[in-house]
């Protein structure tokens, strides 16, 4: 019997699939469009949005928390967007304090990369937050200093003074986004992050998302995008077990996509991934199973390679054979973000910001 997670902690995919997602240009828009006030949004420029390169997460908090930053232009010049996702159930308290520490790094690191600076661009701070009762802390920084409202008027000039843009996916609130500006994988990448550890309210929401995840994988990139989906699914859903999950999903979407979900569902019980706990498998067979697992593994690893990157040389076919399962799964988890081949197979590596935009936000894999 699977051992039941510490509360307020969550499995780890969260900022693969967030990162996954949203680096790509056009959900990313979606996301930040979604996230902002209407006024603003109409002044920004969204082709000149670029992902800057950097994290501003402490290490010993990135467990929690994951980031993106991204860079636009207002009327010709700089704004940037720091989003966070939080990777776990409970509201922290001093979120908008944390925010304001991360902010200031990311002034620094400009200032930095260019000590001719002599003013500094705006920074729009935006926390993805998914606990079961929902947002409960405060979104301005001066809500966190209270003062005698006697005083108040004569203390606030000497306090930073700046808000949080939020988006709560808490308490089913996922689905109110759907009709705003996120594109069909934002809504369900979103709604992913909503119901992750809950079954229940995976199998009672699923039909909400039914539309959108019918246009995701129905795309040219839908395969690559289902093992994603599947995959991060799967391990937030483990007591119901990655069969269960491919079946749910099915339920949802047309024929079409149902019988690409199926057919994986399918794969996996070949490989023995789910068939021996579901029936039961005797003791004799555990080898035989833990075989087919990794066989499983080791086909869809490639076929979502291939689907991102092309036809695999023969040197990465054979490291994938003579990987063993922990391998795979690491391999599985870098594929979500990863810019190259080499990127999946070596030790991942983080350059740091840049001072001007080097590049688009890459597009969704081919």
């Amino acid at each position: 019997m699977p051992k039941p997670r510490r509360r307020g902690r969550l499995p780890q995919p969260h900022d693969a699939l967030f990162k996954w997602a949203f680096s790509q240009r056009e959900h990313a828009i979606g996301l930040l469009r979604a996230a902002l006030p209407a006024a603003l949004s109409a002044w920004i420029d969204w082709r000149s949005l670029r992902l800057e390169q950097g994290s501003f997460v402490d290490r010993a908090l990135r467990h929690r928390h994951g980031d993106l930053v991204f860079s636009a232009r207002i009327r010709g010049k700089s704004v940037y967007f720091h989003a966070l996702v939080e990777q776990q159930r409970d509201v922290e308290p001093l979120m908008v304090f944390r925010m304001g520490v991360y902010m200031m790094r990311l002034w620094e690191q400009l200032v930095r990369d260019d000590p001719a600076l002599k003013e500094l661009p705006p920074i729009i701070p935006i926390v993805v937050h998914h606990s079961e009762a929902g947002w409960t802390a405060a979104t301005a920084f001066q809500d966190l200093v209270p003062m005698d409202e006697i005083v108040r008027p004569a203390v606030l000039p000497f306090v930073p003074q700046f808000e949080v843009r939020l988006i709560d996916l808490g308490g089913g609130r996922a689905g109110d986004l759907v009709e705003q500006a996120l594109t069909s994988l934002g809504q369900v990448v979103l709604w992913c992050l909503s119901v992750a550890g809950d079954d229940l309210r995976f199998e009672r929401e699923i039909d909400r998302i039914g539309k959108a995840l019918d246009e995701v994988l129905l795309a040219k990139d839908g395969l690559a995008a289902l093992g994603v989906l599947l995959r991060y699914l799967a391990a937030t859903h483990e007591r119901i077990g990655a069969a269960m999950v491919g079946e749910i999903l099915e339920s949802a979407t047309s024929s079409k996509v149902g019988d690409a979900i199926m057919t994986w569902i399918d794969e996996i019980e070949e490989r023995g991934v789910e068939r021996g706990r579901v029936e039961g498998r005797v003791e004799g067979r555990v080898e035989g199973r833990v075989e087919g697992r990794m066989e499983g593994q080791a086909r869809l690893l490639r076929k979502l390679l291939t689907a991102r990157f092309g036809a695999l040389p023969a040197s990465a076919r054979a490291r994938i054979a003579d990987a063993d399962e922990a391998t795979l799964s690491r391999w599985g988890v870098r594929l979500l973000t990863a810019e190259t081949l080499d990127d999946v197979f070596g030790e991942a590596r983080r350059a740091p910001l840049a001072s001007k935009p080097r590049g688009r936000v890459r597009r969704s894999p081919a």
